[in-house]
């Protein structure tokens, strides 16, 4: 699921009981009211994380769009992983 604005995260976060690793809160919250900012954000851990899962075999990812594919689409394509 992509970050999309740090009170919709923040939103996510609580309603899912996720469990989040506390860097990625340091990291938002100087630009945390800045949602263009944080999506950015988001989309480059999300190319992280995707190239980070690709090196340890994983071979198939599900991305959780949420209706807003913008995001995964550019986490898509800068992680060198769709076919054009």
């Amino acid at each position: 699921m992509p970050i999309l604005g740090y009170d919709r995260f923040k939103r996510m976060i609580s309603f899912t009981k996720t469990k989040i690793p506390e860097f990625i809160f340091t990291e938002l919250e100087p630009i945390k009211s800045d949602d263009s900012l944080v999506q950015k954000y988001g989309v480059e851990f999300g190319v992280k994380q995707t190239k980070d899962l690709i090196e340890h075999g994983f071979r198939f990812i599900h991305y959780y769009t949420m209706n807003l594919e913008k995001s995964i689409l550019e986490i898509v394509a800068q992680s060198g992983i769709r076919d054009t």
